[in-house]
C-alpha cells in the first residue's frame, strides 16, 4: 500500500484495538481521565498538521523518517534495560507495583499546575502530529511523559494512555476516510483483530514477561522492523 494509505488504516486498526482495551480498563479505576482528555484534545488538534505533512512529503522521506523514529525509541529502550534494569521491571501492561518519581511536576491533590499543563500539551502535539504523519498510536511517547510529568503510576499510565490511543488514533482514522482516503475492510478487519487478540495476550504474558531482558528483545524487534523498512525504501528509490 502507498504510505499514505497505511498510516490511514493503521490508525483504524490501533482505534479499534485501543477501544477494546479501554472497555477492559473502565473498572479497573486506573484511567486518570483529566490529563487523559486533555492529552487526546490537543493531540486531535494536532492531527491535521501530521495528516498534512503525510501527503506532502514524499514517500521515500516518510518511509526514511519512520525508520529514524523506530531505531530511536528502540536505542533508548535498549539504553534504559542496561543502565536502568530496575526501570524497566514494570514496563508492561500488567504486574509490579513500583511507583515513579517524577523530576518536574505531579498531581497536588488531584489537580495538575498550569507548567503540567504547558508541559502535557506539547508532548500532546507530538503524539498528535507523529499520529498523522505515521500512523502510529504513540503510546511510546504517551506513556512516559504521563509517568514523569504527572506523577502517577506506570498501571495508570498505560490505562490513561490506551483512552488517549483510542481517541487520537479513532479521530485520525475518521480524517483520513473524510480527506477521501482509501479504506479495505477486507484488509482493515483481520488487522484490527489480530491486534486485538494480540494485545489481550500480551496481557496475560506480561505476567510472566517482564524486565530487561524483555524490552531489549522488543528493542531488537523494532530494530528489525526499521531495517525491514529502510530496505523497502532502498528499493523502491
Amino acid at each position: 500500500l502507498p504510505v499514505q494509505t497505511a498510516a490511514g488504516m493503521s490508525l483504524g486498526a490501533v482505534a479499534m484495538a485501543a477501544a477494546i482495551g479501554l472497555m477492559a480498563r473502565l473498572r479497573s479505576g486506573e484511567i486518570v481521565w483529566l490529563p487523559g482528555l486533555y492529552f487526546a484534545l490537543i493531540a486531535i488538534a494536532a492531527l491535521p498538521l501530521g495528516s498534512y505533512l503525510n501527503h506532502r512529503l514524499p514517500e521515500t522521506l516518510l518511509l526514511g523518517l519512520f525508520a529514524l523514529l523506530v531505531i530511536t525509541v528502540a536505542v533508548r529502550l535498549w539504553r534504559q534495560a542496561t543502565d536502568q534494569p530496575e526501570a524497566t521491571a514494570v514496563v508492561r501492561a500488567g504486574g509490579g507495583s513500583a511507583e515513579v518519581k517524577p523530576p518536574i511536576c505531579r498531581f497536588t491533590h488531584g489537580k495538575p499546575g498550569p507548567r503540567c499543563f504547558l508541559q502535557l500539551g506539547l508532548a500532546a502535539i507530538l503524539a498528535g502530529v507523529l499520529s498523522g504523519v505515521f500512523g502510529v498510536g504513540g503510546g511510546f511517547v504517551i506513556v512516559p511523559v504521563l509517568i514523569f510529568l504527572t506523577g502517577i503510576s506506570v498501571h495508570q499510565a498505560v490505562a490513561t494512555s490506551i483512552l488517549v490511543i483510542s481517541l487520537v488514533a479513532g479521530s485520525g482514522f475518521v480524517l483520513f476516510v473524510v480527506s477521501g482516503g482509501s479504506t479495505d475492510l477486507n484488509l482493515l478487519l483481520p488487522i484490527a483483530v489480530g491486534g486485538i487478540v494480540g494485545m489481550l495476550a500480551g496481557t496475560g504474558l506480561a505476567r510472566y514477561l517482564a524486565g530487561p531482558t524483555l524490552q531489549k528483545l522488543f528493542a531488537v524487534v523494532m530494530v528489525l522492523l526499521a531495517i525491514g523498512v529502510l530496505v523497502q525504501t532502498l528499493v523502491k528509490g
